[in-house]
């Protein structure tokens, strides 16, 4: 696995003197170029990421950073020293760009053009948004007291996000400390080390215990564990915070993931995750996977699926340890060897997969979703084109679910846009995929005013971009719900043959509107009433006093009147 440095410029390379407006305001600070060198002889790429929201505030141009760069990697090549790469955000901080740090964007950027494993690597800066960057890919901060170092450790709460792995006195002691930790570190022991007879990597079952990976036997090789989640959309949302915990208990450990085809994009380029492989269709598709999943070794694999096919998979895998939960239908547990006990009752969906990880109490959970800068830019210049930047409320409707009994009539949606416009003056989009343009055009044609169709024209990367944009997503219920909740998007959400208990938007500020018939939730594809009186039962009004009670919320929260 290839890691890099990243290091942050003003306060960290350079002296802190507020906007660096003129070259003579650029000194390089003492043992930078040693530090550099130091990196350059261990072949480990140092890569510059900076913010920069003086080009967007106008106090000095793109150009202008442009040749300032050219004029320190110049000095810093006379002191026998090179930078492998330099990334910027010229934007503003209130432009919500998914590159100026603590978003990951510039990491994400680099670690396609270099190849590098984000979360082996290493992040060098004197804020705690720089650790903040850092520990959003898994990868390690350091702080220097250089620049606002000692200010921001004095300042700062030190919650896990933030808190630094390590603090330094500068960058020449960051660097020494990093060649220092690879020297001595887990990347030098072999991946797959064969396991002693009867060790296993999650601890054996205690009668009532919750499964996962409390107790677990210390053992210092590498692990390397594979998620099994092909399918479907919302439910790999789901999934995420799994993969989180994973990646924060074993920072060194190879991740793997098994996915369909059809929602890879979700998933590529996380860079939590170390091999997707691609569930095709057929047989022959799970035979390749299997294939593919033996050459790569894993000593653990976690099915989520809990079907007979994903636990054939498992069972195939060759891993030592095989891990599902206990409730998994179609006699999937019969290929685990470690089955995760399910406490009765209901429980959503996100807290039943964690149960295959930790048995701790509910806390702050993470859904690693990533947007590189060019999906983002992407969503930004949709806005523009269509007019959407400058209004609000800016709300997302997706009209469509994969169940045709989940999706509320296209009339009734009609009725309801028209009530936004009117009502709020919204600015309104309807997303969805392609198989979803007759249900967008039968409900456009009903309009009295013109919106904007997002549909079939997004993948599922664009998707979550442009759902990061908007103030609220009005759905059904749906993988793109999902997408909109696990990006603190706030969700108005309609349900009716299908629990929002256990597979409703999840976290805070979510409404869910159902009504409370006999026959609903009813868990059933064939609706036995004919039609989904349910959802029909859900009016338009209904469903703008919740639009209005979200947005309410959500400028009381900005402190908007």
């Amino acid at each position: 696995m290839k890691f890099a440095v990243f290091i942050d410029r003003d306060g960290t390379i350079n002296e802190e003197v507020g906007y660096v407006d003129s070259p003579d305001k650029f000194h390089l600070l003492p043992g930078v170029s040693e530090a550099i060198r130091r990196l350059n002889d261990q072949d480990i790429p140092a890569i510059i990421i900076s913010n920069q929201s003086g080009i967007a505030r106008g106090y000095f141009s793109a150009d202008f950073v442009n040749r300032l760069h050219m004029k320190m990697t110049a000095e810093l090549e006379k002191q026998g020293c090179r930078i492998n790469g330099i990334y910027v955000c010229p934007h503003h901080p209130n432009d919500g760009c998914a590159c100026r740090k603590p978003r990951p964007g510039m990491l994400l950027k680099a670690a396609k053009e270099h190849g590098i494993t984000l979360h082996s690597s290493y992040v060098i800066g004197d804020k705690i948004i720089d650790i903040q960057t850092a520990h959003g890919v898994g990868a390690k901060g350091i702080l220097v007291m250089t620049g606002y170092g000692a200010e921001e450790l004095r300042k700062a709460s030190m919650s896990s996000e933030g808190k630094p792995d390590h603090v330094a006195a500068n960058l020449k002691e960051a660097v020494t400390w990093i060649i220092e930790e690879v020297a001595h570190s887990i990347r030098e022991i072999p991946l797959n080390p064969p396991f002693s007879k009867g060790e296993t990597f999650f601890p054996p079952l205690v009668k009532g215990g919750g499964g996962g990976f409390e107790g677990e036997k210390a053992n210092n090789a590498k692990k390397s564990i594979l998620i099994v989640k092909p399918s479907s959309l919302g439910d790999i949302i789901h999934s995420l915070p799994v993969l989180w915990e994973l990646r924060k208990k074993y920072p060194d450990a190879c991740i793997g993931w098994v996915v369909k085809e059809v929602w890879q994009d979700i998933l590529s380029d996380n860079p939590l995750i170390d091999h997707l492989i691609v569930l095709r269709k057929g047989i022959k598709g799970i035979i390749a996977a299997i294939q593919e999943i033996r050459k790569l070794q894993f000593d653990t694999v976690i099915d989520l699926q809990g079907l007979f096919r994903s636990g054939l998979i498992t069972y195939f895998s060759g891993a030592s340890v095989r891990t599902g939960l206990s409730t998994a239908r179609e006699s999937a547990p019969i290929f685990y060897n470690n089955k995760v006990p399910v406490p009765p009752g209901k429980i959503h969906a996100v807290d039943r997969y964690l149960l295959a990880v930790t048995n701790r109490e509910k806390r702050d959970l993470k859904f690693p979703i990533y947007i590189n800068i060019d999906d983002d830019q992407w969503a930004i210049k949709f806005l523009l084109e269509n007019n959407l930047s400058d209004i609000r409320p800016l709300i997302a409707i997706n009209p469509s679910a994969r169940w045709v009994k989940k999706r509320w009539p296209a009339a009734s949606y009609s009725d309801l846009i028209n009530q936004l416009i009117k009502e709020l003056k919204a600015g309104i989009i309807i997303i969805g995929s392609k198989d979803d343009i007759a249900i967008a055009n039968d409900i456009a044609s009903h309009l009295n005013d013109r919106i904007v169709i997002a549909t079939g024209k997004t993948n599922l990367r664009r998707l979550a971009a442009l759902l990061e944009k908007v103030d609220l997503l009005i759905t059904n219920d749906s993988g793109p719900m999902h997408i909109a909740a696990a990006l603190g998007t706030a969700v108005v959400a309609l349900f009716g043959p299908t629990d929002p208990v256990l597979t409703g938007p999840y976290g805070k500020g979510h409404i869910v509107l159902r009504k409370d018939l006999e026959c609903s939730p009813c868990l059933r594809k064939p609706c036995k009433k004919g039609r989904p009186v349910c959802m029909e039962a859900i009016t338009a009004e209904d469903v703008l006093k919740a639009v209005t009670e979200s947005i309410k919320i959500k400028g009381d929260q900005h402190g908007v009147e």
